[in-house]
């Protein structure tokens, strides 16, 4: 009896050794497998949600994939809130990503503060240098790099003069926690003096601010004019609606908010940013140096027109407006 006993033992802890060697055996070949592909892993940081920054993200991932079709992508997205970018950054660094693509500045300011090795490309940064990511555009020093969406103020309002020439006052909106704001402010306002024009400015704290800030500077203004701006963007819709209301034409920068509203921009097109994006991505997962990625400064641009919009503003049959754009509902 304890003879039998002492075989059932015998064969059970046989059974077990066994079952424990296949299974060490299986994560190894696993572990290789996936490190054999040579497969790359890119981390998307994307500070908050709306039509451009979408576009970007897009365009980048649609790209990229051509070049690296067996890339591993892994998105997140802040929702706005600054606070959770560290946290972003550091899961990129727990998944070991050979790239991060930062999409607009407060991503890539955190991006760049929390990371100081892995490549870095950002996108929908007007201003890189007093963002304070990049010095040398031509031969950016660090690990960063990427596109930036800036496109020339003084000639956003030579096209807005061109469509509505008797304009005086221009509403502007502006997100009082963003470097890139201020710095279009700042331009905007010393455009608009050659072109004689006077700038009503009103700085929002959150997307919550939105709605009563409109209503304020609406009695004082001619047009709106709508800054590449996060908070900005991602309230277009509740902007636009309110501009119609008060009958009031509105221009954009990028033709994201014309989609939600905003009657016409002349400007960069993020989704082909972030394509331009892709290609700076995929020379560096190849094994070119950061430095030897100069920032790229976009030159095309599009007209773009909200069909609804003049509609509701009987602005439809303006030549100027319609001329040589692409119209969207």
């Amino acid at each position: 009896m304890k003879f039998r006993k002492l075989f059932v033992l015998l064969m059970m802890s046989l059974v077990l050794v066994a079952c424990g060697k296949t299974e060490n055996s299986g994560n190894a070949k696993e572990e290789s497998s996936a490190e054999n592909t040579g497969a790359k892993k890119v981390g998307i940081i994307q500070i908050a949600d709306h039509i451009a920054l979408e576009r970007a993200r897009k365009g980048f991932e649609d790209e990229l994939k051509k070049t690296n079709p067996d890339v591993e992508i892994i998105t997140k997205n802040a929702n706005g809130d600054l606070t959770v970018v560290p946290s972003i950054i550091k899961s990129f660094q727990d998944k070991k990503v050979d790239l991060i693509y930062a999409i607009a500045t407060p991503a890539a300011q955190g991006a760049k503060n929390g990371e100081k090795d892995i490549p870095i490309v950002f996108n929908a940064v007007t201003d890189p240098a007093s963002a304070d990511l990049v010095k040398n555009l031509e031969e950016p020093e660090g690990n960063i790099t990427g596109v930036s969406d800036y496109f020339s103020i003084q000639a956003q309002l030579e096209e807005m003069i061109k469509i509505f020439p008797n304009i005086k006052n221009v509403g502007v909106m502006f997100s009082t926690n963003e470097a890139n704001s201020k710095f279009q402010i700042e331009e905007l306002k010393k455009a608009a003096e050659g072109f004689g024009l006077n700038v009503v400015e009103v700085g929002v704290n959150n997307i919550n601010d939105v709605s009563t800030a409109i209503k304020t500077i609406e009695p004082k203004i001619d047009i709106f004019m709508a800054i590449t701006d996060n908070t900005v963007s991602s309230a277009s819709t509740i902007i636009a609606e309110s501009l119609k209301e008060a009958k009031i034409p509105s221009f954009a920068s990028e033709e994201g908010p014309v989609e939600n509203g905003i009657l016409v921009s002349a400007g960069v097109d993020y989704v082909d940013l972030g394509k331009k994006a892709a290609g700076m991505a995929s020379d560096i997962l190849g094994g070119k140096a950061v430095n030897d990625v100069p920032v790229l400064f976009s030159s095309d641009t599009s007209k773009v027109v909200n069909k609804k919009t003049a509609e509701a503003l009987g602005l439809e049959a303006n030549k100027n407006l319609m001329d040589n754009a692409k119209v969207v509902e």
